[in-house]
């Protein structure tokens, strides 16, 4: 079962500065308006799975890279 909370909204933020993307840039990779990853990455909303499919792929990570431990 896949849980999607707040840390996977920080992991977000956090690969997303790994790679030196701005939320501009990132937004616009994936298809997400800026408006919405940035709720998301405050932590205000919580990303829907096709989300997180998509900034996953833009970051380059798995998904399970977001919402696990790993």
């Amino acid at each position: 079962m896949i849980i999607i909370d707040e840390t996977v909204c920080r992991r977000i933020a956090y690969y997303r500065n790994k790679r030196n993307l701005t939320r501009e840039d990132l937004a616009f990779n994936v298809g997400v308006s800026l408006k919405r990853l940035i709720s998301i990455e405050d932590e205000s909303r919580i990303p829907r799975i096709n989300e997180l499919a998509q900034l996953a792929a833009g970051l380059g990570v798995s998904i399970g890279e977001l919402v696990n431990n790993e």
